[in-house]
């Protein structure tokens, strides 16, 4: 008899724990699809990378010039109104002791951005048609919609039931001020992780709006990637990923008793197999980003657009006192 209690106990827990693994990754899956369909509201964001590289074989020089971005910090700052097609976007970026600002505004068809160092605005009339949406919206985007909505489902399709924690209720502090949640926790392994990469690489070289928007503003203006087609850019980052191991994947969602995601902490830290000279040893990255005034009617303060406040997009070199790179390449 004492077996058979024991026996009985034990099928008990083990059957517990399978319901509360099942309950924890359901959970999680309907808060992240019903945070996906939010058309309105605030986000802010943190978040921090810091790199060790292979020095040797390398001038001090070189090294110094590498310095520079083994600690990289930055900020963002979101208020967007998807319905309405508009949004401010401001972004921080600390890179070497340097601190950057960029503020995009997007105000239905009109689109400019706020240049740093001369703090003015460049007009971005020309990207109104990529910018939008797939319902013809003001939704700012870079890749299409059905790429996002793949790497979405992709990225819960990974998610089994032992990969989902639900923890306990937490109290957390918002701009929305003190808020009710649900804690749920998730570890990957390597080769979950490195499977979402590769699949993310994979829809991003068949999108056409990424491709169109790299190809027109971001293969043009970031200096070591003008003579990168994308097609070989995304075939040697699949191989790139292939020479790290994901030494450890963490995820926390925070979920508002109105099923939405108020807050997600991203911490990943990569180690290389075989590290090159002045390749890339070990990255360590972080993100924390929180959603708030979900739904909620946004205020927006767009700037007043004037002549001697714009600037084109053909002359914006000309209206830099010097180029950014130049900031790196001072000697002390």
């Amino acid at each position: 008899m004492r077996k058979l209690m024991i026996a009985i106990l034990a099928l008990m827990l083990a059957a517990a724990l399978i319901s509360c693994s099942f309950d924890s990754l359901e959970g999680y899956k309907k808060a992240a699809e019903k945070t996906e369909q939010i058309r309105k509201g605030r986000t802010e964001g943190e978040f921090s990378l810091v790199m060790d590289f292979n020095t040797s074989r390398m001038t001090e020089e070189q090294i110094k010039e590498l310095n520079y971005f083994r600690n990289m910090k930055g900020s963002f700052n979101v208020a967007y109104d998807d319905e309405l097609g508009k949004g401010i976007f401001r972004y921080y970026l600390s890179l070497g002791g340097l601190g950057f600002d960029l503020d995009l505004f997007v105000n239905g068809e009109e689109i400019f951005m706020k240049l740093p160092v001369i703090g003015k605005y460049m007009k971005l009339s020309e990207m109104k048609g990529h910018m939008a949406d797939k319902q013809g919206e003001g939704k700012s985007e870079i890749i299409s919609g059905e790429t996002q909505d793949a790497i979405n489902e992709k990225w819960l399709g990974l998610l089994k039931k032992e990969d989902v924690f639900k923890g306990k209720d937490t109290v957390l502090t918002t701009p929305d001020g003190e808020v009710k949640t649900t804690e749920y926790t998730i570890r990957l392994n390597d080769e979950q992780i490195k499977s979402l990469a590769e699949y993310s690489m994979d829809m991003l070289s068949k999108d056409k709006k990424f491709e169109e928007n790299y190809e027109k503003y971001i293969g043009k203006n970031v200096e070591f990637l003008r003579d990168t087609p994308l097609e070989k850019l995304l075939s040697d980052m699949k191989e790139n990923i292939k020479k790290y191991t994901v030494e450890s994947f963490g995820y926390t969602a925070y979920v508002d008793i109105d099923g939405y995601i108020v807050n997600e902490i991203v911490e990943i830290t990569l180690e290389a197999d075989n590290a090159e000279p002045a390749s890339v040893t070990r990255l360590s990255y972080e993100l924390d980003i929180k959603n708030w005034d979900i739904n909620k009617e946004q205020e927006f303060d767009f700037p007043a657009l004037t002549d001697e406040n714009t600037v084109d997009m053909e002359n914006m070199e000309q209206s830099m006192p010097f180029k950014i790179e130049a900031l790196f390449n001072k000697k002390d």
